[in-house]
């Protein structure tokens, strides 16, 4: 890192983007035959795309700029990558530590507009301490016993498409995963994963049934999870989600204030115009 001073603002990004190298390391042969998915390295940018999948979430670019300044030709390089594959939509997004500063203004310049989810909030792990985990639900890690309970969980509470189960429930016990869940009764009602790499670990794909919403599943699967990363050697603990549009009610966020992360910064989601 060329200046220490970035090195939060790195961290958050390539956290992410390190998991999602990985997860898409383990799509199934059959998702990826039907959905493109994939991730490839561009310019010092993790690209996700796939066109088969209508969704942003799978269609962007992470630390664009956070290894070095980025020109215009490596924007181009990014765009027309997404254009290639048949990308739509797609997100580019922009912390604000990345460089130049004109990113955005390169971006403005060729048609891009802020997304309706306009930003993310980057946030690191910054309590001493393992974080309390008050809920009524059991919630432990698991194995692959319960690795395709867990998956439907998350495509339920996701609303996502029957085929990303299979994805899922191949991250339980896939090296550098671990997978959490809470039970009620014999149940698997949420759950999330952490990736560990180098020193950080990453926090993410939680979700709760919306029955069992409001029982504090969401907050414990997250105190589990940074539990499970330090006892496993994790410096740096990170996870994110998207920022309240207007008025809207965000608690995951709040649970994850509460579970000691602090906010690093609010990450820009560019599209195409």
């Amino acid at each position: 890192m060329r200046d220490p001073a970035l090195r939060e603002s790195w961290l958050v990004d390539e956290a992410e983007a390190a998991a999602f190298r990985d997860m898409c390391r383990a799509v199934p042969a059959g998702l990826r035959q039907a959905t493109g998915l994939r991730s490839v390295e561009v310019c010092g940018a993790t690209l996700v795309l796939a066109p088969g999948i209508p969704t942003s979430m799978f269609n962007r670019a992470i630390g664009l700029g956070l290894t070095g300044d980025s020109s215009e030709a490596d924007l181009d390089e990014v765009i027309a990558e997404f254009r290639a594959a048949g990308s739509t939509p797609f997100w580019i997004h922009i912390n604000p530590a990345a460089r130049p500063p004109a990113l955005e203004s390169w971006l403005l310049a060729r048609g891009f507009k802020p997304a309706r989810r306009r930003a993310w909030a980057k946030m690191l792990f910054d309590r001493p301490g393992v974080p309390a985990d008050g809920t009524t639900l059991e919630v432990r890690e698991i194995d692959a016993r319960h690795a395709n309970e867990l998956a439907e969980v998350l495509v339920t509470a996701f609303a996502m498409p029957d085929f990303f189960s299979p994805w899922f429930s191949s991250l339980v016990g896939r090296p550098g995963w671990h997978a959490v869940a809470g039970f009620a009764g014999d149940r698997v009602v949420c759950g999330g994963f952490l990736y560990r790499e180098r020193d950080f670990a990453w926090l993410g794909i939680g979700g709760t049934l919306p029955e069992f919403r409001g029982r504090g599943g969401h907050g414990a699967v997250l105190a589990q999870r940074v539990q499970l990363a330090l006892s496993n050697g994790a410096q740096d603990i990170v996870t994110e989600t998207g920022e309240p549009v207007g008025d809207e009610h965000n608690p995951s966020l709040a649970n994850i204030r509460r579970c000691g992360f602090r906010q690093v910064c609010s990450r820009l989601n560019y599209e195409p115009g």
